[in-house]
């Protein structure tokens, strides 16, 4: 592939595109009750299986869409040769809810994960059958994925698995993830997330008192987290998000955990920063006979990323361009981290529209205007598999 081809339409592709456009905008009724559908069916980190089993249910005319050993749902649009895109959304959600209900106003959507990732899963839906209706892919081939384990401790343990069984090469790999259709996300962010275990001999509040609290030593620890100083420039981030242990108010507990996410721009800080967590740590001990410490890493994101220059991301800012959107291209924690780390051309992009409040109940999601993020991926994929550039 040479990443100086120039940027333009090929004749084929000109003339069957309105019919491509005009199914997105008249069909953006069946994508919102679709999306409504998914939402409602459960799919925290580690259980997506019954949203996997009704994702595939969508495609009843497509052979061999199947669930691979670990619940990615793999549908094979097309098999026509180079290049082979995969498009793809995550199925996991970070909440627990055994039951979740969509709540609508004209355009405006609430629920639990409505637009992370429910969004992008019921576009990759949208999106099949426009290509379907207009005739895409003449050339090239086409899967569509829909991912376990983006979210949290799943640590993309649905793109790794892809990458590490898929037996056919990938050229280039779009991910669908919220919904600003302006974002662009061309660089990978580095994080570990670990899980910090202090123990010691516990006893009764009164009779044992004195006996070493993990407890009151993970709150020294938290007062020297508090007072790092965390550069800004590679941004890097360091964030307690879950803390536990204890079994009564009048017990001196034997075991208490914490969960650290360490993030950062560059490798090296992070590092930096992991090495900072373990040094603070052993320095809290120090004066706390009996309490011992564990550091049990659950998560650990590759780096990468894709040169700004790459033809897979000026096709994307020129497809966003088209349909009046802005290119921002950013940085983040996506299923695009592996590709990126296998030097595989990937980006991530919002499905269109607006969302708010984020992984919390509230997280909402207006729809007013989605259409031009959709037919921005629409385009996208039609113009990388049928392009002059796929010969």
């Amino acid at each position: 592939m040479n990443d100086t081809t120039p940027l333009h339409i090929s004749p084929a592709l000109s003339r069957d595109f309105d019919v491509l456009l005009d199914y997105v905008d008249n069909h953006i009724n069946e994508y919102v009750e679709d999306l409504i559908q998914i939402c409602e069916v459960p799919a925290p980190t580690f259980h997506e299986q019954k949203r996997g089993e009704f994702f595939a249910s969508f495609f009843p005319d497509i052979p061999n869409v199947r669930l691979d050993d670990v619940g990615n749902v793999i549908v094979p649009v097309s098999r026509n040769g180079y290049p082979h895109v995969v498009l793809s959304a995550h199925l996991d959600t970070v909440f627990p809810f055994e039951e979740i209900v969509v709540h609508r106003s004209g355009t405006f959507l609430q629920a639990p994960g409505i637009s992370d990732d429910s969004a992008g899963l019921a576009c990759l839906i949208l999106l099949y059958r426009a290509l379907k209706y207009a005739g895409f892919p003449a050339k090239g081939s086409l899967t569509l994925l829909a991912t376990v384990g983006e979210e949290g401790l799943g640590d993309l343990r649905g793109a790794r698995n892809f990458f590490d069984q898929f037996p056919e090469p990938v050229d280039y790999f779009i991910s669908l993830d919220g919904c600003d259709a302006e974002r662009l996300v061309t660089v990978g962010l580095a994080s570990k997330r670990l899980r910090v275990f202090l123990r010691g001999p516990g006893g009764h509040s009164w009779g044992d008192a004195g006996v070493a609290n993990p407890i009151h030593a993970a709150g020294e620890f938290l007062s020297k987290v508090e007072r790092l100083i965390l550069p800004k420039q590679p941004k890097t981030t360091l964030n307690i998000g879950i803390i536990s242990g204890g079994t009564s108010i009048n017990t001196i507990p034997t075991e208490m955990s914490m969960d650290l996410d360490l993030r950062s721009e560059s490798m090296e800080t992070l590092m930096w920063l992991d090495q900072w967590v373990v040094s603070a740590l052993n320095q809290t001990l120090e004066n706390k006979p009996g309490i011992h410490p564990e550091i049990v890493i659950v998560g650990n994101r590759p780096a990468g990323g894709i040169a700004e220059n790459h033809l897979l991301v000026r096709q994307a800012i020129s497809a966003n361009r088209r349909f009046d959107l802005d290119a921002k291209l950013e940085t983040g924690s996506t299923d695009s981290n592996i590709p990126f780390s296998l030097g595989i051309p990937a980006i991530t992009m919002g499905v269109g529209g607006s969302s708010g409040k984020i992984h919390t109940p509230e997280e909402w999601y207006d729809t007013k205007g989605a259409e031009a993020g959709m037919k921005r991926t629409a385009f996208l994929l039609a113009e990388l598999l049928n392009g002059p550039s796929n010969g």
